[in-house]
């Protein structure tokens, strides 16, 4: 490399090295401390941890659960660090906890009485905090090997004791078990797809004194993370949490903010939306990556998902309707809200509030199909359904909802397979090419759930590629056996020339067919065709005393037979009809015998 090559690298090097994080915006809310760490917290980073309670993990397999399953409600703190319109929507589908001092209860319960909360949906928890950033330093919900769910915590990665003892509170409050895995961590910084896989940025490895190992295995054993990917903080802001610029919409659907190449971090948006198109997702298949663009830092994607809604930020920017529409877009079936609040670009509604996943919910787990697969006559799928509640399923409302095509819905029931697990056969006819689908299933203990849990809208579809043909030929044989030539056989509605008894490209299923021949009564019929190529032997049958070949025996016949007698005969004529005694001449004998048979009724041979 020329000495100019080596000084362009350095250059470039040294300015991604010494970039500046993004300056902390102002602050000056007395009743919450910031996002950052004060300088007074900086000199106290050494109690990070101090006197954190570690446990034994979870029973093994452990399960992550992910934001966008069900959820039984969400905390937050007051004083609040969201509107007050943002705490009545969400309650008008979930629990909403309050940690909230003993000294400011009634002013909660009267802020949120005067917003039109639902109090029927309002808990709150008598709890000291230092600061409403709940997400951070709230509780991580798991299900153990037993399926019993419980809350990790975690060292939280501020000197805040009030906070850091939150996930402990809470876990008594719910009267669940608490895992205390020693990671120095931040829940800004955590998403789960909730089958093993979990994303954050290396912020994770800088605050557990670089032993990456260390996180990796720890993060497997507590939380179920098999597949752990840590990057680099594309937006490289002081806070250096993933949830400022990306988000797991789905266990397959990754949506990471999009900024334009004149931004001086459009570099690392690229490069870590790059990495993610390049990973499998739980279902066997890539992320699929939407992008929504944030050009001016808008936290688009510090949204939370909360059952069928999505609570996204906006910040009256000309691009919220964009935001809000791609959404709708990757999440078809979700209502999408938009709520303006006091939100940064490094700080905004998914970081003030935290998700409390249902602890009896109803869980279907199950990998979709997906891609093109061969045609086959039924496609079998399985799930894994588990109440959490530990109430019995209802048998008879354990579905599969499928329809091919642009077709209606269907429903076909899940047939219990052993444990857990339920199957069901969806079924493929010759012309379908896609089968969409979900499932649904309901427990003693009230709940009825869907997966995915938006139901319909966001049933998954495969596609199934056109039946493989077979050859079907035809053997027509007379009735002494001999081979009969230049008979025309039309296969449903396909007709073949005379003496052409092949079919190419037959698919698989029941076909008419007709044979008919000059001289022979016509023979029909159905064939089923499977599976290989096929042979199908055929006899035609003659009308003995059918002279002229026309399916009847009557004064025609006779009339011909007398010509042929004669010395001219018909045509057409049909010798072996006409030679009714079989005696190999046509003879006025002949002639008597088609007078009988034509008296008496038909006679075939």
């Amino acid at each position: 490399m020329k000495p100019t090559g080596w000084l362009l690298l350095m250059l470039t090097a040294l300015f991604f090295l010494s970039e500046a994080k993004a300056q902390h915006p102002g602050w000056d809310d007395p009743t919450s401390l910031p996002q950052w760490m004060t300088p007074e917290e900086e000199l106290r980073r050494h109690e990070i941890g101090k006197s954190f309670v570690t446990t034994d993990p979870p029973l093994s397999p452990v399960r992550s659960i992910a934001e966008f399953e069900r959820l039984q409600g969400v905390l937050i703190r007051y004083p609040l660090g969201i509107p007050l319109d943002l705490v009545a929507a969400m309650s008008e589908q979930a629990t909403v906890y309050t940690l909230v001092s003993s000294w400011d209860h009634d002013q909660a319960i009267n802020a949120y009485t005067n917003a039109g909360v639902n109090m029927d949906n309002a808990e709150f928890i008598i709890a000291s905090t230092n600061s409403y950033w709940t997400r951070d330093y709230g509780p991580w919900f798991v299900a153990d090997g037993d399926h019993g769910v419980g809350i990790v915590d975690f060292p939280y990665n501020r000197p805040r004791p009030a906070d850091d003892a939150v996930p402990e509170v809470f876990a008594s409050f719910l009267g669940v078990p608490r895992y205390g895995m020693d990671v120095v961590h931040t829940g800004g910084n955590f998403m789960s797809d909730g089958l093993g896989v979990g994303a954050s940025t290396d912020l994770v490895y800088e605050e557990n004194s670089g032993n990456e190992s260390y996180v990796h295995q720890q993060m497997e054993d507590f939380m179920g993370i098999n597949d752990y990917h840590v990057t680099i903080d594309a937006q490289g802001a002081y806070i250096q949490h993933i949830d400022t610029w990306a988000k797991f919409l789905d266990v397959d659907k990754i949506l990471i903010a999009e900024v334009p190449e004149s931004h001086h971090r459009y570099w690392a948006y690229e490069l870590v939306a790059d990495y993610f198109a390049g990973q499998t997702s739980s279902y066997g298949t890539p992320f699929e990556v939407i992008r929504v663009y944030a050009p001016n830092g808008e936290p688009y994607t510090n949204a939370l998902i909360l059952n069928e809604r999505v609570y996204v930020p906006v910040t009256g920017s000309d691009w919220d309707n964009a935001a809000l529409e791609t959404y709708e877009q990757a999440m078809p079936g979700y209502d999408v809200l938009g709520f303006e609040g006091s939100w940064q670009s490094t700080d905004a509604l998914h970081c003030r509030v935290k998700d409390i996943a249902d602890t009896g919910m109803l869980y279907i787990e199950h990998i979709p199909l997906h891609g093109e697969h061969e045609y086959q006559q039924a496609f079998e799928i399985h799930a894994d359904i588990i109440p959490y509640s530990g109430e019995a399923l209802y048998a008879d409302s354990l579905f599969a909802i499928y329809k091919v095509n642009q077709g209606e819905f269907d429903t076909i029931p899940l047939t219990h397979v052993r444990g857990h697990t339920y199957s069901a056969m969806l079924p493929a006819g010759d012309g379908d090419t896609e089968i969409t689908y979900y499932l649904s299933a309901a427990d003693a203990s009230g709940r009825k759930e869907t997966w995915p849990l938006i139901g319909a809208p966001g049933a998954r579809t495969f596609s199934v590629a056109p039946p493989p043909g077979f050859t079907v030929s035809f053997a027509v044989k007379d009735p002494d056996n001999e081979p009969i030539t230049n008979a025309t056989i039309v296969l449903d509605e396909t007709e073949n020339a005379p003496g052409d008894y092949v079919f190419e490209g037959v698919l698989p299923g029941s076909h008419d067919y007709h044979v008919s021949k000059e001289c022979f009564l016509p023979a029909e019929g159905q064939l089923t065709v499977t599976e290989g190529d096929k042979t199908k032997n055929v006899t035609l049958s003659a009308l003995a005393g059918d002279a002229n070949g026309d399916g009847e025996v009557d004064v025609l016949d006779v009339i011909a037979i007398m010509y042929h007698y004669i010395g001219s005969p018909p045509e057409p004529f049909c010798e072996k009809n006409a030679d009714v005694n079989g005696d190999g001449m046509i003879n006025v004998l002949d002639m008597i015998a088609t007078v009988s048979i034509y008296m008496n009724g038909r006679q075939t041979k």
